[in-house]
This record gives structure tokens, sequence and C-alpha cells, in this order.
């Protein structure tokens, strides 16, 4: 039998370079529904979790400033910069398990590297 994790927050993380998140996160606001479903689909969140953490307000949107390129590639570092936006942001604590999607631009019809996050209690 599986556990599910009770998923608390979503945070997006992107190259800071591009734009400042709240720009951003309007961009990208036609395509959340798709980037949700993908959560919901690959087991990250479910929905009604998914429900909750949006009538909560619990997403957020930071830009990585340096080091994009070594940030995407490494699963760990990803993981605690989302923690840390998480905590900061939200003043909950989340465990330590983070899982992600990571969207290449190439792939992708918002045309930026995304990684999307997803938190737990």
């Amino acid at each position: 039998m599986r556990l599910y994790l009770k998923a608390l927050g979503i945070v997006f993380l992107y190259d800071r370079n591009i734009g400042n998140p709240e720009e951003m996160s309007k961009k990208f606001s036609e395509y959340f529904t798709n980037v949700t479903e993908n959560l919901v689909i690959e087991k990250l969140v479910q929905l009604a979790n998914l429900k909750e953490i949006m009538d909560a307000g619990r997403i957020y949107w930071a830009g990585i400033k340096d080091d994009f390129q070594k940030v995407i590639n490494d699963e760990e570092m990803i993981g605690k910069l989302a923690w840390k936006v998480f905590k900061d942001h939200s003043a909950i604590e989340p465990s330590d398990e983070v899982k992600s999607l990571i969207y290449n631009e190439k792939k992708v019809p918002w045309n930026f590297p995304l990684m999307v996050c997803v938190l737990y209690k």
C-alpha cells in the first residue's frame, strides 16, 4: 500500500534574468491548468489537495539569480531552494520531501525553463 504525502504548496522556480516573479506568473497563467494537471497525473499532488493549496494561496514564484543552469541540473539544490522559498513566504515548515517537474524551454509553449516543485507536510 502506497502512502500519499499531503502536499502543502507549490513553488515555481525560473531564471530571474528573464523577468520578475509577477511578470513571469502573468506570462505563464494560461498554462497553469496544464501544469497542475501534470502534477496530478504524475501523482505529485492529489486533486483535492491541489484545490486546498490553491484556495490557501500557497503557490509561489521565485527567480534564481545566479547559476541557473547549475541549479536546474541539481535535484538537491532545486529541493533546497523550493523549501526555502516556501518557508519564507508561508512561515510553514514543510518536510524535507520535495518533488519536482522540470520543463525544458524548447518543449513547452511558454518558452522558458521552469521547475515546478511540490512541498509536503
